[in-house]
């Protein structure tokens, strides 16, 4: 112990001293200049970082991709509906739509007939169209549409043939559409350019349909005595 307090002088304390501040200096300072470049690619780990450290101020704009979004994390709270466009169910509503209003147009499409028949054309709620193909001799075929009702109450208009205020019931027989008769091709629609002469409308008593249309008469046309075609629309 003697030979030990021998040796210690006060420089040797001193410069141990030194010593100690230089080293513990040195590490403070170098904490304080450590930068990205002296940390090792993917050494810091999820258990170093601190709860809450990471804020939306420390991430890069534009840095976070749509494979780093975790299924099913963003929810519909967190979404601008306003910044939507249309996306597939709204399409497929659309389309269902669609097909609604299409649900409310009929048509006959061409029906052809031969002298002294009697063919179905339209069905619309209580109202029923038919067209009728009349043998006038020597070669002539009359060729006209008539529209009834199964509904007591209703009401039709149509070129020369008026039922309002409730009076057009089952048992009437009202034409639509102008009648043509000839031995060469002729349609109603040649007259006046048809929208006037062959457009017809109907209302049923309570008010679950209301039609407005088209019914086309011709003779001679597609190789048949009688032809006829017919269109309406549901709107009510």
């Amino acid at each position: 112990m003697k030979q030990i307090r021998k040796h210690i002088t006060f420089a040797n304390v001193m410069s141990s001293i030194a010593v100690f501040l230089v080293l513990g200096g040195g590490a403070a300072y170098a904490a304080k200049k450590i930068g990205s470049n002296e940390i090792k690619g993917n050494s810091i780990t999820t258990g170093k970082l601190k709860k809450n450290a990471v804020t939306a101020s420390k991430i890069k704009s534009n840095s976070i991709t749509t494979a780093k979004i975790k299924n099913g994390a963003v929810t519909g709270a967190k979404v601008n509906v306003g910044t939507l466009g249309t996306v597939p169910n709204a399409t497929h509503a659309i389309t269902a739509d669609n097909a609604t209003n299409w649900s409310r147009y009929t048509t006959s499409g061409i029906v052809k007939a031969s002298a002294g028949q009697n063919v179905p054309l339209l069905n619309l709620g209580p109202f029923s169209v038919v067209g009728h193909c009349k043998d006038l001799g020597s070669g002539e075929v009359e060729a006209s549409m008539i529209i009834t009702t199964s509904q007591v109450g209703s009401s039709m208009s149509a070129y020369e043939n008026e039922y309002y205020n409730a009076d057009f019931n089952p048992g009437l027989t009202p034409e639509i559409g102008y009648t043509v008769s000839g031995t060469t091709p002729e349609s109603n629609d040649s007259y006046g350019g048809g929208a006037y002469y062959n457009a017809f409308s109907a209302a049923s008593a309570d008010g679950k349909t209301l039609i407005n249309g088209q019914g086309t008469s011709a003779v001679y046309y597609y190789g048949a005595q009688c032809a006829f075609w017919a269109h309406a629309v549901n709107n009510a």
